[in-house]
């Protein structure tokens, strides 16, 4: 980070005791990235882009009054200053909550790789090309590769405050993105896909766009099947999804304000037994690790259900402060300019003991889904029903047969929990397919399927 950065959060903090503010603390943040998009042989479009911001909060007359700002000058100091004071003295609610005082030690992590901070235009442009190239390739029905991205981005974290606390980060990445467009007679399908790397040596152009040919091919002659409630294995991408898109009712902030169906459930049997919820902020190996939150506070593992019983709410300060524990670490930003809430870290479901063909082998007949559509539109996430358009493969024999595609499945979360039936063994987090939400596959008896 730029030493004048660094000089002036020291003398906003300095100034702050000076005007005043009992405790004070500085959040700053900068990213910047660069995006190549290629079609048709040549680049379409290369953006660029750097960004920083930095938040100032002080605890003044009982208040903690909050300011934001994007020009980093010495002039900012004054002005967040003011602003702060004007937010403090507007507020009716006194809270609680004060700035951290930090640990005596965090876990290592470095997420910064200086062979990927090499990356430059002509390393995306001429990536872009080959992809788009190597991926039409693939088979003569892919018609056309809508999609084609690569791009490099790298960021910094920085939290200082006036107890001593002080906790900074780097990291950087290469990511790419393919999607393209299969034709056979009629038939027209569309399939995409996305990595993220944090070491070069761990990408190779063929199998990427191996996969995205494989993937789109696979789905050609894909149509409904009839209604009925039948097994569905999901796999682990679809399982995923449908996890994070609840992940949200295990914040203690949601729990508090009555927006989780898991009010006064903490104790009580939630799930079959064969499942184990964890929030794991560092895992080793895992470029997705995260060594403290937005508060200061060193990263925690906590088991939200614990074989089936319902262990852990996630909790930053403020919502272990009204509940009389401990705070999880799970107190985020999403962004400087963005107050403290309740965010999950690396969430995913303990594994299982088989294999996905082994749950296809178990199922006998059902529903292969490989992934789930509208999902912000098709979720109640208090009461935990889904209603979803997906797509993949009929079993058969315990066996993949057809694809299949513009059919809706239909159920609860929250009953998924109780009625899964087995999981598999595929949780990934040290992959540049890993996400920050991971499911094995699942198999789940008598789903609803609405189909023709």
């Amino acid at each position: 980070m730029d030493s004048n950065i660094r000089k002036l959060i020291d003398e906003l903090l300095n100034r702050a005791e000076k005007e005043g503010f009992l405790e004070s603390e500085v959040y700053y943040e900068s990213d910047s990235s660069m995006t190549i998009a290629a079609r048709e042989g040549q680049i379409i479009q290369f953006e660029s882009s750097d960004s920083c911001g930095l938040s100032f909060r002080g605890l003044l007359n009982g208040q903690m009054g909050y300011a934001y700002t994007e020009d980093l000058q010495k002039d900012m100091i004054p002005f967040l200053l003011s602003q702060a004071k004007d937010n403090c003295g507007v507020l009716e609610v006194k809270e609680k909550i004060t700035v951290y005082e930090g640990e005596k030690e965090y876990p290592e992590f470095n997420g910064y790789n200086d062979d990927l901070a090499k990356i430059d235009y002509d390393f995306l442009s001429k990536t872009a090309l080959e992809l788009e190239k190597g991926l039409l390739a693939y088979d003569k029905r892919i018609e056309a590769v809508d999609d084609c991205y690569t791009s490099y981005s790298e960021g910094e974290l920085y939290i200082k405050n006036s107890k001593g606390m002080l906790c900074e980060s780097r990291e950087n990445c290469f990511d790419i993105y393919l999607g393209c467009r299969a034709k056979d007679g009629d038939d027209v399908q569309t399939a995409g896909k996305g990595w993220v790397f944090s070491d070069l040596s761990d990408f190779d152009a063929k199998k990427c766009t191996d996969y995205v040919g494989k993937k789109i091919i696979s789905k050609l002659g894909a149509k409904p099947v009839p209604s009925e409630k039948t097994y569905v294995v999901l796999d682990r991408f679809a399982a995923n999804s449908l996890l994070a898109s609840f992940a949200g009712a295990f914040s203690a902030d949601a729990i508090q304000k009555g927006l989780s169906r898991l009010v006064g459930k903490l104790g009580e049997k939630i799930a079959d037994e064969k499942i184990t919820l964890i929030d794991e902020g560092m895992i080793e190996g895992s470029q997705l690790s995260i060594p403290f939150d937005s508060e200061g506070v060193s990263s925690k593992r906590t088991v939200l259900i614990d074989k089936g019983v319902f262990k852990s709410e996630l909790h930053n300060r403020k919502t272990a402060l009204a509940a009389g524990v401990e705070t999880t670490g799970n107190g985020f930003r999403g962004g400087a300019k963005s107050s403290i809430g309740v965010s999950s870290t690396n969430l995913h479901f303990e594994n299982g003991e088989y294999t996905q063909q082994q749950l296809i082998e178990k199922a006998g007949n059902g529903i292969f889904i490989t992934a789930l559509h509208g999902l912000h539109a098709g979720i109640n996430g208090i009461s935990g029903e889904f209603s979803l358009m997906t797509e993949g493969f009929v079993i058969r024999d315990g066996k993949l047969a057809e694809p299949v595609n513009q059919i809706t499945i239909a159920d609860n979360f929250y009953d998924v929990l109780m009625k899964v039936e087995a999981l598999g063994n595929d949780v990934e987090y040290l992959s540049p397919e890993a996400t920050h939400t991971q499911s094995p596959s699942l198999l789940i008896p008598n789903v609803s399927i609405a189909g023709e």
